[in-house]
């Protein structure tokens, strides 16, 4: 009876013996940064526990946060740092991050430290890109950015260039401590032969720590030849000639012809080529000797239209 109370207290006093783990905070809040600093927070870990504790892993969540920790292996009551720095460079806004911290507690064998920091920069832009999409070539499209102010300090805008884009122009005013830029596309001066393009170009500033910032300006234009349907669909079985009316209209009501057809499916055939008008019916006709399948195909018209002397028109095709 002795022995088995005495291997019971035994047992107790080995259970009891574990290692805890236990942290100040777990959560640091840098508050606003800018990009051009790193900081860095501290996470007192201290061993609450009666038996060695031995943290084996912290691993931050990205690559823009590294740690260093004190010591790895803690006696009872004994307390170290963990030191975790963040790097802002290419970040802005709310950001939030992560550590994980893994060790020998049997009750909180990992946990996460946690941080946040609002990064602001000295000038921040309401986007980085502008898309002018479907723009009309008779006519001139806008777009605005605000350049605001992220340490208090007014912006001012210098100058703006897009080397080679004589279609764009440049006009920015005054608001408070911020810029609005607004971009001017004027289809009229865009070049013959030309349906889309990306430009880049550069706004410079008068704040010496940020002097310029590059603006991605993204355009195409509208078709000034339409089909209807925009997408020619042939659901039917197979062995049988198919056709399907497809109608192009000109835009601004000018007269055109299909000068030629280049389909990617061999056999698809285009009827009613020698119209001339600003309004054309002709008649897509897949052949009979189209085997059954799923068919996702183009058929491509060339024009006499200057402002679009190529027209490309989706096929599909279901046949059983």
């Amino acid at each position: 009876m002795f022995r088995s109370l005495l291997f019971t207290g035994a047992a107790i006093t080995l259970m009891a013996q574990a290692p805890a783990i236990s942290f100040d905070k777990t959560h640091h809040d840098f508050g606003r940064i800018t990009p051009d600093r790193k900081v860095a927070a501290k996470y007192k870990v201290t061993n609450t526990g009666n038996a060695y504790l031995s943290i084996t892993q912290v691993r931050p969540s990205c690559g823009c946060t590294y740690t260093m920790l004190g010591k790895w292996s803690l006696a009872p009551g004994e307390s170290t740092e963990i030191e975790a720095t963040f790097d802002p460079r290419g970040v802005k806004g709310i950001v939030r991050k992560s550590i994980e911290v893994v060790c020998n507690d049997p009750k909180t064998p990992s946990l996460s430290l946690t941080l946040e920091a609002e990064v602001v920069q000295e000038i921040m832009p309401s986007v980085e890109a502008v898309y002018f999409h479907q723009a009309v070539k008779s006519g001139t499209s806008r777009s605005q950015i605000r350049y605001a102010s992220g340490n208090g300090e007014a912006v001012q805008i210098v100058d703006v260039k897009a080397p080679g884009a004589p279609f764009l122009t440049f006009a920015y005013r005054t608001e408070g401590k911020d810029q609005v830029l607004e971009v001017a596309f004027n289809g009229t001066k865009v070049p013959a032969g030309q349906f889309r393009g990306v430009e880049q170009a550069t706004v410079r500033f008068s704040n010496p720590r940020m002097s310029q910032l590059p603006l991605n300006i993204q355009w195409d234009l509208k078709p000034s030849i339409q089909a209807s349907p925009v997408e020619l669909v042939f659901q039917d079985s197979a062995g049988k000639e198919l056709r399907q009316k497809l109608t192009l209209k000109q835009a601004d009501g000018k007269a055109f012809k299909i000068t030629g057809t280049r389909p990617s499916l061999q056999g698809m055939k285009v009827e009613g080529l020698n119209q001339k008008g600003n309004l054309l019916d002709l008649t897509v006709v897949l052949p009979a000797s189209v085997k059954a399948g799923r068919y996702s195909e183009v058929l491509v018209l060339s024009t006499d239209d200057p402002d679009q002397p190529e027209l490309t028109v989706r096929v599909a095709a279901l046949l059983k």
